[in-house]
């Protein structure tokens, strides 16, 4: 009994120890297969391994390649913004020289315009000038008629005194008196000054007032001494500095009275010249001139639209160097003709 048991424990320990070489042996199978598995699977890692190495090798070198390439476009594109900032820059230059010439063209073309604006205004300076040196001398003037009867006059009155002289016995004496009040030798001496007065206004700008009234007194002695029937009047109501101050263009208020003696009429007794200037309320000279005329039908007064040459003369001599003034002539009731020059000096 105990032999079987020792052998049932033996058997027992048997089956154990087979179990468990069994298992060992399953361990060690499985261990063995996982080896080959293991080796199998290095094997394959390593052509893998190779192969990727070699992809690697072929990636770096594609990617050395690459940065090469990188390298030379970035170069490329170094010198390419470069060079388009030299573009730009000489673009830059072209449009400051485009500028630069437009800007000296468009100073050239002020300057010729300048010059162009300067000769038209020199050409009309010029055409004014001119034009009003003829204005100047068509009013600077004595009319011929005038100083013809004036020396005829004076001739007459000569004749007359020479032929009054009788000689009895060796002893020359005078027979009868003189008729007109301003003796013919001062009537010469009065027109050859007027002459020289009206020559000399050519050249001059301007002159005193003091002197135009002097030989505007002498204008109307030989008035007096042509037509001794005419009264004439002339009140001047200025001041000695104001005559003297005043300056004016020589000859200015001649029209009137060479248009009083042409136009009007001074041959019979009641006949006249009546001359005021004086300085008005608006600091303004006034020069009126009224004269006897021819006997009307009508006696409304109107405006003449005058053909005078003198008073149109004056009207341009006005318009050129006193703008600001006004000449009016007409005729007045009582056959009457007024002459009237508001002039401004400012």
């Amino acid at each position: 009994m105990e032999y079987y048991l020792k052998y049932l424990e033996v058997s027992d320990e048997n089956e154990i120890l087979i179990r468990i070489v069994t298992i060992l042996f399953g361990i060690l199978v499985l261990v063995i297969i996982r080896n080959w598995y293991n080796l199998y699977r290095k094997r394959s890692f390593r052509k893998k391994n190779s192969l990727l190495k070699e992809q690697l090798k072929a990636s770096q070198l594609a990617v050395s390649n690459f940065n090469e390439q990188l390298r030379k476009a970035e170069s490329l594109e170094r010198k390419l913004i470069k060079k388009n900032n030299e573009t730009f820059q000489l673009e830059q230059q072209i449009e400051d020289y485009k500028q630069k010439f437009y800007s000296f063209l468009s100073e050239k073309e002020k300057e010729i315009a300048k010059h162009k604006e300067a000769i038209n205004h020199q050409r009309t300076a010029y055409e004014r000038f001119v034009n009003y040196k003829n204005v100047e001398a068509n009013n600077t003037r004595l009319g011929a008629h005038f100083i013809k009867n004036v020396i005829s006059q004076i001739y007459v009155e000569m004749e007359e005194t020479d032929n009054s002289y009788k000689s009895f016995l060796g002893i020359n004496y005078k027979m009868g008196g003189n008729k007109n009040k301003v003796p013919p030798i001062k009537a010469l001496k009065n027109i050859f000054k007027l002459l020289d007065y009206n020559v000399s206004a050519l050249n001059k700008e301007n002159t005193s007032l003091e002197e135009e009234l002097e030989h505007i007194t002498m204008f109307l002695d030989l008035i007096k001494y042509l037509k001794p029937n005419t009264n004439i009047q002339f009140d001047n109501s200025l001041k000695q500095e104001q005559k003297e101050n005043i300056k004016i263009k020589p000859t200015l208020f001649f029209p009137f009275v060479e248009n009083a003696l042409k136009h009007g009429s001074l041959n019979n007794t009641d006949s006249f010249i009546s001359i005021v200037l004086k300085e008005n309320q608006n600091k303004q000279l006034s020069y009126c001139l009224v004269n006897s005329a021819e006997q009307r039908l009508d006696y409304e007064t109107k405006i003449v639209e005058s053909s005078n040459f003198g008073l149109n003369a004056l009207q341009q001599l006005l318009t050129a160097y006193y703008p600001n003034s006004t000449l009016e002539h007409k005729t007045l009731p009582n056959n009457q003709y007024l002459s009237e020059l508001t002039l401004s000096l400012n």
